[in-house]
């Protein structure tokens, strides 16, 4: 006969007293799952009774949170819990049997918590997308966003190769302008020596008064 499944999420706080209403009611704790998230770990607690199967499930719990054994009402659980311990790095208090950390023989500590190449990538990547996000909100928040703000924003969430190459792309645009107005200096620089000292000195005068309107611009 086919088990009937369900899941529902509760939260930590009510994981005690779901349990207890589940043992006065008949049910065996048949497992406990460990899945590693980017908000944290997902722990499914799986209970049967005759055909049924529920699943009940606590989201996002972080390093450093506290989580309530169940092994004074579920003995069998013992195995789930260690290994979420030992490979998960979940804070599980009060079990009946604790391995201190040693129900596995694991070459790293708390495995299951260590980053793959692409998933710190991928956090990275969303870390920097966020960031980008914040320093746009608060720039729109304190009067308009600033150009170098939105671009940031847009280079954050490019592939890194093709954000690298953007960079390269306007720091050499930008070397070049500057080459260019360097050059422009000299070459109005030439002509003013060139001119009446008194007509040369007024030149200098409009064009610093020019500069400096467009700095407070």
């Amino acid at each position: 006969m086919a088990h009937e499944r369900s899941f529902q999420d509760i939260s930590l706080d009510s994981l005690v007293s779901t349990a207890e209403r589940l043992k006065r009611e008949g049910w065996r704790c048949v497992q406990m799952l460990c899945v590693n998230t980017d908000n944290g770990v997902d722990l499914t607690y799986s209970f049967s009774k005759l055909n049924e199967l529920a699943n009940y499930q606590v989201r996002g719990v972080t390093q450093g949170t506290s989580v309530p054994s169940i092994q004074n009402l579920f003995l069998g659980i013992f195995p789930f819990e260690n290994e979420a311990k030992d490979l998960f790095g979940v804070d599980i208090e009060g079990m009946v049997l604790d391995f201190a950390g040693k129900f596995y023989a694991v070459a790293e500590r708390e495995p299951m918590t260590i980053l793959t190449p692409e998933a710190k990538e991928r956090k990275d990547k969303e870390a920097k997308k966020a960031a980008a996000a914040a320093a746009k909100a608060k720039q729109a928040a304190e009067g308009g966003s600033a150009p170098a703000d939105d671009l940031e924003a847009k280079l954050a969430g490019m592939d890194p190769e093709k954000a690298a190459k953007v960079r390269a792309a306007m720091e050499a645009k930008a070397r070049k302008e500057a080459a260019s107005s360097a050059q422009s200096e000299d070459d109005i620089e030439a002509k003013l020596a060139n001119m009446d000292p008194e007509k040369a000195a007024k030149v200098r005068a409009a064009l610093e008064a020019k500069k400096a309107k467009e700095g407070n611009a």
